[in-house]
């Protein structure tokens, strides 16, 4: 096509694209979508509302709509576009919370030491925050804030996704299995009225999870465990879920997860993982990329279909189906042995 950018024009957008993300990350941390809700609005207006330099708020939000996510008119005042409202607070679709963890310090910082985790094979999040990232998050509660609803966000993007694909009907009792705030099991509850739930995580993760679960009309169906996946989840129901906990691990610590789920489950009880898969063909998607992004943060992968057959296997699980969905995940469906 004549309209396509020469190969250097190419690269140039590739490397600068981190500059993309932390004006959209900022702007999320700013809640500048919200401040134009209700209409458009001039940029001293929106930098007044939320605390921020008149000047500098007019030169982010004027780069931000140059790519559309704002509208900029002849008199300089700025609208939202579709784009631009995912960037607001509680709507459907929003992924508000996604943009502001992804470009915190706590992402950011690991992220500028990728060339030594390509030499060395290992994550550098402890070298570059001094901790390890799930200690980090609990010694900074406010990005761990983020961090959580970002995982809602993503939860309440494929919670629809996973209703759609796969048939709770034949089942009396789900956990969700690292749940945060209950955003995928409350999709599931409310969409299958006979079903109960538990839902299971860390205990400072689920100190508010209750609330999220009354907000979300099935905390009478619904109980909060607090404990640790490694050692032990609860008993009592016949399928399991967890969305992105097996990427997070190694292998090995993939195995202490689902064997501790196999002891709990009920026999012949299903389990599904939602999880981006990695093509056997290496096509085109987001799973590389987040590939790279558990290499950088913690000791996790993606993986292709062949290698979570592997995983569940060696866990007591067979692996019955891959589902996708129209979203970047994937429910792989496996069955207790």
């Amino acid at each position: 096509m004549k309209d396509t950018l020469p190969p250097p024009a190419q690269m140039m957008q590739i490397v600068t694209a981190y500059w993309t993300s932390q004006a959209v990350g900022t702007a999320a941390r700013l809640g500048v979508a919200d401040e134009l809700a209700s209409g458009p609005r001039k940029s001293d207006e929106v930098a007044r509302a939320v605390g921020a330099d008149p000047l500098a708020t007019f030169r982010l939000m004027r780069m931000l709509a140059s790519i559309g996510v704002f509208t900029m008119d002849g008199d300089g005042r700025f609208g939202l576009t579709p784009l631009g409202d995912t960037l607001r607070s509680g709507v459907p679709g929003s992924v508000k919370d996604f943009a502001a963890a992804e470009t915190a310090y706590g992402h950011w910082e690991p992220w500028g030491r990728m060339a030594d985790v390509v030499k060395t094979g290992k994550s550098q999040t402890k070298d570059a925050l001094g901790t390890e990232l799930w200690d980090w998050y609990s010694q900074n509660p406010h990005e761990a804030a983020y961090f959580t609803a970002a995982m809602g966000n993503l939860s309440a993007g494929v919670a629809g996704e996973v209703t759609r694909v796969y048939d709770f009907s034949r089942h009396k009792r789900v956990a969700d299995i690292g749940g945060a705030h209950g955003i995928l099991l409350g999709a599931i509850l409310r969409a299958h009225p006979k079903l109960h739930g538990i839902l299971f995580d860390l205990p400072h993760v689920t100190a508010s999870a209750t609330q999220s679960l009354e907000a979300q009309g099935v905390a009478e169906r619904a109980v909060v465990v607090g404990g640790d996946f490694f050692t032990t989840v609860p008993a009592g129901a016949d399928l399991h879920i967890l969305k992105q906990i097996i990427h997070d691990w190694s292998d090995e610590e993939c195995r202490r997860i689902l064997q501790a789920c196999h002891r709990a489950l009920a026999p012949h009880g299903s389990l599904l993982l939602v999880e981006m898969v990695i093509p056997a063909d290496n096509g085109p998607g987001m799973a590389q990329a987040m590939d790279l992004n558990m290499m950088v943060m913690l000791t996790g992968r993606e993986r292709t279909e062949a290698e979570y057959r592997d995983l569940l296997t060696g866990s007591g699980f067979g692996l019955e189906r891959v589902i996708s969905t129209h979203s970047p995940f994937s429910v792989i469906q496996a069955a207790r042995l």
